[in-house]
């Protein structure tokens, strides 16, 4: 049994503009969701060839000083990189720790000046991936909710910034808060075996052990593959040129075998020279029973 895939690299860039114009994962929650139009706003102004030119090499050198490697890191890097390059913004404070008494109450993500209207913004990001189980969503490691998530920001991350602390601690630095913005783009993955044979869509993201797995994708043709794919490529599709190392032939389903999981679940891709096919992750065969044991301790 084969225990490894070859590696996708990211496309920094493909990833800067899959998350200027990303889709909130939750957009029926009542937070206040940046507008569809500021995403494009945004993503337009950096799709110019110019301006790819001009800013695609200052991005990597940007990402290369970062030495954290926590994907959240990531997206905020990412972020405060467009706060910083586009004319319409004006970056004023980025990870602002709010703070009473020694205690922290929070933390602001980003405060900038949005010049086409003059308004001062507090933005709350966050970049999630869940898997479905049951009427709920939970982080392939088990320590993350969707619902939970949402009902914090709702409840504690956007309204700490209006409180009186965190309005003294902008006031020190001549900064008022007009209004709030909230993301939280990312992808939502159903169990493999509800979705239709042999094979997903495209778009139709999902999550299955290697049993199910292998029986929704028995072979994989000669003109595509299966890679493997680092958590800075779960941003932007991928192609199969995007890799780090090349298997020496094509890697078909059935020789995928446990070991691969041995440090949790993984996120794949089925990618062909065209484009990105299906996109999932492979669980350990215990992972379903430990997410359903999860959810109690974590709602409680």
């Amino acid at each position: 049994m084969t225990a490894l895939l070859p590696t996708a690299t990211p496309d920094h860039w493909d990833n800067f503009l899959w998350m200027l114009d990303a889709i909130d994962i939750a957009p029926g929650f009542p937070l206040p969701w940046l507008p569809q139009t500021r995403h494009r706003a945004l993503a337009d102004y950096f799709s110019s060839s110019g301006v790819r030119a001009q800013l695609e090499a200052p991005l990597q050198e940007t990402l290369q000083q970062c030495s954290s490697r926590r994907l959240g890191i990531y997206f905020e890097q990412l972020w405060g990189f467009a706060f910083t390059h586009h004319p319409d913004y004006t970056l004023l404070a980025r990870n602002l720790p709010i703070r009473a008494e020694g205690k922290t109450l929070g933390e602001l993500d980003f405060v900038v000046r949005h010049h086409p209207d003059s308004t001062v913004e507090h933005w709350e990001l966050a970049l999630k991936f869940y898997l479905q189980i049951d009427d709920y969503w939970v982080g392939p490691g088990l320590k993350d909710r969707l619902d939970i998530k949402l009902q914090r920001m709702h409840d504690h991350q956007l309204p700490v910034a209006l409180g009186d602390t965190a309005r003294a601690v902008l006031g020190n630095q001549g900064i008022q808060l007009d209004r709030q913005w909230a993301l939280m783009p990312g992808r939502l993955f159903q169990p493999l075996a509800s979705l239709a044979a042999p094979a997903p869509l495209p778009g139709a993201y999902w999550w299955a052990d290697l049993a199910t797995f292998h029986a929704h994708f028995p072979t994989s043709r000669r003109d595509n593959t299966w890679l493997q794919l680092p958590k800075p490529c779960w941003l932007a599709p991928c192609s199969l040129g995007a890799t780090e190392s090349t298997p020496a032939s094509t890697e078909t389903a059935p020789e995928l075998g446990e070991a691969l999981l041995s440090r949790g679940p993984i996120c794949v891709a089925r990618s062909s020279p065209a484009g990105e096919l299906s996109r999932g992750f492979l669980v350990p065969a215990d992972w379903h029973t430990r997410a359903l044991a999860s959810i109690p301790r974590q709602a409680s």
